[in-house]
């Protein structure tokens, strides 16, 4: 058990009404389920990292989809008001709070594709490749802070979902492999997204994916290579930068997406195109900002954390 070593002596009375005051969800929280006081008094010294949000989880029982929808939600009410104490009480720092997020979030979409992949699999069987003929699995990649282990209290997360080969299932009831990634997808989404009387995990963005909320909501390798040689746009590439593979844990196929992305990402050369694409992108993202007025804003005025961002890329 990890206990840091400046908050032996502090008083938990003290930093819970310093919290109270100082976030209204935290205060909220506490009011509508006084009993989570008590377990936050047992486990506020612990540093909120994967080890103890997963020693966390499994405190609460889960059978079925809605007991895991429940599960989750309370396992993230748990991790805000332990990383809010401590944060707000000056018991941690900033990367221990979004290091927390960060595994709770992968924490969260692990758990929830594990479930839905068991239940369609009891359903249609194994998803299996055309080509190979070995089972085939939905690989799912963080982007934006997520992907690059940086999410706070209040991120969305960005996701993308891919799978190796096209093909079918090998059940009696045959679908096709993109349909059966495609109903884990929208299952997943639901699981950690869907606003319940529990709350929400987090928000899901998916329009970081090939074609936005136009295209298919997951792709087989072939088609995001096809994608992104004959589409793919300027800012697609600096997305990619932070792209990873959170799930599952041991994906046998990650490197093989990684080759498929570098050279979309890295180019070989730099040719003058693509500083002069650079600079019309950053041009867009300031004629947007003035046409909606936005210049004193944090995330997009100028010198904000769009702009950081996109020097950094």
């Amino acid at each position: 058990m990890n206990i840091t070593t400046q908050d032996q002596g502090t008083d938990f009375d003290e930093l819970l009404r310093h919290a109270r005051e100082c976030s209204h969800y935290f205060a909220r929280l506490l009011d509508a389920e006084p009993q989570q006081q008590t377990w936050l008094r047992d486990h506020y010294r612990n540093v909120c990292d994967a080890e103890a949000i997963t020693r966390w989880m499994a405190e609460f029982p889960a059978s079925d989809e809605a007991g895991l929808a429940t599960r989750l939600r309370n396992l993230r009410k748990r991790v805000m008001l332990v990383l809010i104490l401590r944060d707000l009480g000056g018991l941690c720092g900033l990367s221990e709070v979004i290091q927390g997020m960060t595994a709770l979030a992968e924490i969260a979409v692990r758990q929830a594709q594990e479930f839905t992949m068991r239940s369609l699999v009891a359903q249609f069987g194994q998803p299996m490749g055309s080509e190979c003929g070995q089972s085939q699995e939905l690989l799912v990649v963080g982007m934006g802070k997520l992907g690059g282990g940086e999410l706070n209290a209040s991120s969305d997360i960005d996701l993308i979902f891919v799978y190796p080969e096209d093909g079918d299932t090998n059940g009696s009831r045959t679908l096709s492999n993109h349909e059966f990634f495609s109903r884990l997808g929208r299952k997943l989404i639901a699981l950690i997204n869907d606003l319940t009387a529990d709350g929400f995990v987090f928000r899901v963005d998916m329009r970081l994916r090939p074609y936005g909320d136009s295209g298919p909501l997951v792709m087989s390798f072939a088609a995001l290579e096809e994608y992104l040689v004959a589409q793919g746009r300027e800012w697609e590439r600096y997305a990619w930068i932070k792209a990873r593979v959170i799930s599952p844990l041991a994906c046998e196929r990650r490197n093989d997406l990684e080759k498929l992305i570098q050279p979309f990402v890295f180019r070989k050369y730099l040719d003058f195109g693509a500083f002069d694409s650079m600079r019309k992108l950053h041009e867009q993202i300031r004629a947007e900002v003035a046409r909606k007025d936005r210049h004193h804003n944090i995330k997009l005025g100028r010198g904000g954390i769009r702009e950081i961002e996109f020097i950094a890329q």
